[in-house]
């Protein structure tokens, strides 16, 4: 297995992170500290790091401030969204709830998904390929 790297931007110059190897560590304290630290958490609505990514999964550490909204968006695989500390409001086609802080809802590809953050919000996004049937 090759391991995946992400390099050092404008927006992240402090080098290099391991996004996939056999085996990856994630600290979500210091990626949360790092995305409120940040340019882009300042001056919009939200931030976020993708801390883990292969063909099949990816997984998004991400923040947001109260009243920011992921607009609807279809599913493109399963995935589930975790509140780590906040709250969500979470629409789909068949569901309307909040969703705090240490609570998790997951969504089936193909389900239409809306998100509003109901007060300053930090979850872990969760999205996995789904590969057609052979």
């Amino acid at each position: 297995m090759n391991e995946k790297h992400n390099d050092a931007t404008h927006n992240r110059p402090q080098g290099a992170r391991t996004i996939d190897a056999p085996g990856v560590k994630i600290d979500l304290h210091a990626f949360t500290e790092q995305i409120k630290s940040e340019d882009a958490w300042q001056k919009s609505d939200r931030n976020s790091i993708t801390v883990f990514k292969t063909d099949d999964m990816r997984i998004v550490l991400g923040a947001l401030h109260k009243g920011a909204e992921m607009l609807p968006h279809k599913a493109e695989g399963i995935m589930s969204i975790q509140v780590i500390d906040g709250a969500i409001e979470v629409n789909t086609d068949e569901l309307s709830e909040t969703i705090s802080a240490g609570q998790m809802v997951a969504i089936h590809k193909d389900c239409n998904y809306r998100v509003v953050a109901t007060e300053e919000t930090t979850y872990l996004l969760t999205m996995s390929k789904v590969h057609a049937a052979i």
